[in-house]
């Protein structure tokens, strides 16, 4: 089978136990993705770090790879496969020691261009984030919008929920990165967030469209994070949340990382201040983090925010909400409730209430807070 180096790659990709990193010491031996494809498993066995079992696995890449149907699935699902050789992979995700492969992307491939990505951002932090998290994550992240930024983060619940979220009720544009399948969103709350980040962003993943998210991709995903931006902003986080990982990553690819100080009696604020000990920058506006971004060379500068930049207040009345959306803030009321306890008071089905959520959510209704729960902005 003649392949094209795009192909090869989604093909090597497919593979099990072969990676970004063995990929990239087979092409010290070899010319191009192709060519390792059509290697003899005894000459790939001959090269340190491959061994018998990977060397066939390599040479009989047909048996262990559904090429054909990866390609039709991704291209029935709307997905635009981007490879190492291509043109439109970022420059700077290439610069890491073991950039993706591959990766599938839904939405606006354009937010990927080496323009955007020249002021990316990642926030991170804790699935379990407080009061204090939810509100510096939406100030700063409402703040580095305004500046220009293109802000990264991974889907997940808390902190990178309320920073996809506040990036898209500020017209700017954010990238989810995922740590499965793009047919696999998780959590699968989210899947109406992922869709509402397509229309300006983009949802990618390294991982095949039927991969599920496991431990061990969960890290590779975090360094995509971090290799996407110029620095990582880590909000609240405990001294065991991944955000330390995808820190940690940021400062072995040569990036920047900021953190947020908290209390000193909350244990989310213990990974931030160990970050901060350790040299993260300390954050208390968007100022420090352009401060920082100004001195890089190459940069285009960030414009600062500025008072008329700031989106007008929402209208207490809420006009242009449907009536599921009415019913749901008149359930609300001056209370915050959980999921389950606005679903039995609207009375309404489970899945139209987590989607109502989201709408009022994008909308600057309501708000999510730890645990959860749910009250209207006021």
């Amino acid at each position: 089978m003649q392949l094209s180096a795009h192909e090869a790659y989604v093909a090597l990709n497919l593979l099990p136990k072969i990676g970004s990193i063995r990929v990239k010491n087979l092409l010290e031996h070899f010319s191009g993705p192709e060519v390792i494809l059509r290697q003899s498993a005894a000459a790939l066995a001959r090269l340190p770090g491959i061994g018998q079992k990977l060397a066939a696995v390599i040479a009989n890449w047909t048996e262990h790879a559904d090429l054909e149907t990866e390609l039709r699935i991704s291209q029935q699902a709307g997905v635009q496969l981007v490879t190492l050789a291509d043109p439109l992979y970022p420059a700077i995700l290439k610069q890491i020691y073991d950039p993706p492969l591959c990766l599938y992307v839904r939405g606006n491939v354009d937010v990927l261009s080496d323009a955007s990505l020249q002021q990316a951002l990642a926030v991170v932090g804790t699935r379990r984030l407080s009061r204090y998290g939810q509100t510096v994550t939406e100030q700063l992240t409402c703040g580095a919008v305004r500046a220009g930024m293109v802000i990264v983060s991974g889907l997940a619940r808390g902190i990178d929920t309320a920073a996809h979220r506040e990036t898209i009720a500020n017209g700017g544009r954010t990238i989810a990165v995922l740590g499965g399948g793009l047919s696999k969103i998780y959590p699968p709350e989210n899947v109406e967030l992922a869709r509402s980040i397509c229309e300006n962003g983009a949802v990618i993943t390294e991982q095949p469209m039927l991969f599920r998210a496991d431990r061990r991709s969960l890290p590779m995903r975090n360094r995509t994070i971090s290799g996407l931006s110029f620095g990582t902003l880590v909000v609240e986080a405990g001294a065991g949340s991944g955000a330390l990982i995808t820190a940690q990553q940021a400062l072995d690819q040569g990036r920047l990382v900021f953190a947020v100080p908290g209390r000193i009696d909350s244990p989310q604020a213990q990974g931030c201040h160990k970050l901060l000990k350790d040299g993260a920058r300390l954050v208390e506006s968007i100022d420090d983090i352009i401060d920082e971004l100004e001195f890089l060379p190459g940069l285009i500068p960030t414009r600062r925010p500025t008072a008329e930049a700031a989106p007008a207040p929402a209208a207490s009345s809420h006009p242009a909400l449907s009536d599921d959306e009415r019913r749901i803030t008149e359930v609300l009321g001056d209370d915050d409730l959980s999921v389950d306890g606005i679903i039995t008071a609207a009375a309404q089905p489970p899945a139209t209430v987590l989607r109502v959520l989201t709408e009022l959510e994008l909308k600057r209704v309501v708000r999510q807070l730890p645990g959860r729960r749910y009250e209207l902005i006021r």
